[in-house]
């Protein structure tokens, strides 16, 4: 099913096709939602988070405001309502107090999810289509340590793989104001989870159909390694 589709009804089922296939996936207390990104939802941004975005071009724009309107709606969920999505000068999102969450979105669909912060440090998550990766960005994200599997992932196995370690950032950042390259990032995705070279370990859940959806977080109890394992 295409999470690019323009009419109303298939917009309503493609986002309820992935709303399932992230509820299948996601951690017992994360909340996850998903929203096709559709013309008009740049005014789905609050005027504060506008402001917070330095851009004018209309697409990211577009991104922006459907992204935090999931947000806003997950947040609301827990009795935090109409809390304003910020953007940090250094790119992530800003939390209420005692909320872990991470946003991200492609060309056609944005996701979130949001947890409490007594249950987990780090949560990360990223969305792209369900197609093979370019082979000049593979060998970009693919390092040696990398273990891919296919069992699950035939074909698009690097796309995961790149879906993985950008969900892996978005966890880890926050926590130690580092930036990752690619190869700073381990994967295993047969076992599901990710090592770091600053020392984190993540666990790893996705889907993979009607889009490729990972999410990697670090429970609250996780103490952080000396080094990362390989």
């Amino acid at each position: 099913m295409s999470c690019s589709a323009v009419d109303g009804w298939d917009l309503a089922h493609a986002d309820q096709a992935l709303t399932e296939a992230l509820a299948a996936v996601a951690p017992r207390g994360v909340s996850v939602g998903c929203r096709t990104i559709q013309s008009g939802d740049e005014a789905l941004l609050l005027a504060e988070e506008r402001q917070s975005i330095q851009t004018s071009y209309l697409k990211r724009l577009k991104a922006s405001g459907a992204v935090r309107y999931i947000a806003r709606g997950l947040l609301g969920e827990r009795g935090i309502d109409e809390f304003p999505v910020l953007r940090a000068p250094t790119g992530e999102p800003i939390w209420p107090e005692g909320i872990v969450g991470s946003l991200a979105h492609d060309d056609d669909v944005a996701v979130a999810a949001v947890v409490s912060a007594v249950d987990f440090q780090g949560l990360g998550i990223d969305v792209e289509p369900a197609i093979p990766l370019p082979a000049d960005i593979q060998s970009l994200v693919r390092i040696p340590t990398d273990k891919i599997g296919n069992e699950h992932t035939s074909g698009i196995s690097d796309r995961v793989l790149f879906c993985a370690k950008e969900a892996v950032y978005k966890a880890v950042y926050p926590l130690d104001r580092v930036i990752l390259n690619y190869d700073n990032i381990s994967v295993n995705l047969t076992k599901r989870y990710a090592t770091t070279t600053t020392g984190r370990r993540a666990e790893l859940v996705f889907c993979t159909s009607p889009r490729i959806v990972v999410l990697a977080f670090i429970p609250e109890a996780q103490p952080r390694a000396l080094k990362s394992a390989k």
